[in-house]
């Protein structure tokens, strides 16, 4: 029995791989219609910020359209001109909440989200790309993955910042999302994530423990 319960917990340990796959899901109009505008800023489950974003539009910055401060991931506009990005835009894009992480030196800022258990994707929306936007995956306080605005694949970066990315990370295991940018604001929403499944060893194991006692049971009965 020992032995069995060993077994499970080996086998119920996550385990990182050992590189984390980034995809661009889509981008621009793509992205945005990919998203569901009613939760932009609903968490996963089991999900709580140790240290939260601010959410934008903000009493401290309320300024979205033209984008001043912080620029929504639903901006069709670029950045500190009169262009846009040639997207259409969202109906009442203005009003959508999002996430903004505010720019500062490397470890001055950083906003936390906390997982209640491991998982082993996530998705955002991420918007008005900069190379010091940062992403850190932790798993048991130990970093097993980063990414940057500049290493997204299919999306270039620009100075102004423009447009959005749909953007998921999987291939690896984590418990917590650390978000920081050392250079223009970090803007984000919609962010999904789904739980490390179990293994089908696991799930074995379980069925087996449960005729045990069934079996038990019968003769105690």
């Amino acid at each position: 029995m020992k032995r069995l319960i060993l077994a499970a917990a080996l086998l119920m340990a996550p385990f990182a791989a050992s590189a984390m796959t980034v995809h661009t899901v889509a981008t621009n109009a793509n992205a945005w219609n990919k998203v569901n505008t009613a939760t932009t800023v609903a968490l996963p489950t089991g999900a709580t910020w140790a240290s939260a974003p601010l959410q934008m539009p903000n009493p401290w910055f309320p300024q979205v359209d033209p984008c001043i401060s912080f620029c929504s991931p639903f901006d069709p506009g670029i950045y500190g001109s009169t262009q846009t990005i040639g997207a259409t835009p969202l109906p009442g894009w203005q009003s959508l909440p999002f996430w903004a992480t505010w720019q500062a030196p490397a470890g001055t800022n950083v906003n936390v989200l906390s997982f209640s258990k491991a998982q082993s994707s996530l998705s955002l929306l991420w918007g008005s790309l900069d190379a010091g936007n940062v992403i850190e995956f932790l798993l048991n306080g130990q970093v097993v993955g980063s990414v940057s605005g500049a290493n997204i694949p299919g999306v270039t970066v620009k100075n102004p910042g423009q447009g959005a990315a749909l953007v998921r990370f999987f291939n690896t295991s984590f418990d917590e999302v650390r978000f920081s940018s050392t250079s223009g604001g970090f803007e984000y929403s919609n962010v999904t994530a789904s739980p490390v499944p179990l293994p089908l060893p696991i799930l074995a194991l379980g069925s087996a423990l449960c005729l045990m006692g069934l079996a038990r049971m019968r003769r105690r009965a």
